[in-house]
């Protein structure tokens, strides 16, 4: 008798414990879903290693969070030929993010 009630405690238990994995593991998948909603593709730059990096990131909109980056070029700050490879860079760079925002429309 002893060990049907152990049973039935252990099984009400393994229920308990898979349902509250479900409901944990959906809000996290909610979570991500609305934060990969709210967010946008944009073009920026910033120094790293007297170089300019020339990036497409993913940001939450309304914050600095950053879910996903592209490296689109790394310029060193003493190129002769820095400021045309910097303009070419942001143009890609914006065209890049249009390209990804059209498609996770």
């Amino acid at each position: 008798m002893v060990l049907v009630r152990a049973l039935v405690v252990l099984g009400v238990l393994a229920v308990i414990a898979c349902a509250t994995y479900a409901v944990i593991s959906g809000t996290t998948y909610r979570r991500v879903s609305v934060a990969a909603a709210s967010a946008r593709w944009v073009a920026t730059h910033y120094a790293v290693r007297d170089a300019t990096r020339v990036v497409v990131r993913k940001m939450r909109l309304g914050s600095d969070d950053v879910l996903d980056e592209h490296v689109v070029v790394e310029i060193p700050d003493s190129d002769s030929d820095f400021d045309t490879k910097f303009l070419e860079a942001m143009a890609e760079a914006r065209a890049r993010a249009a390209l990804f925002e059209s498609e996770s429309d």
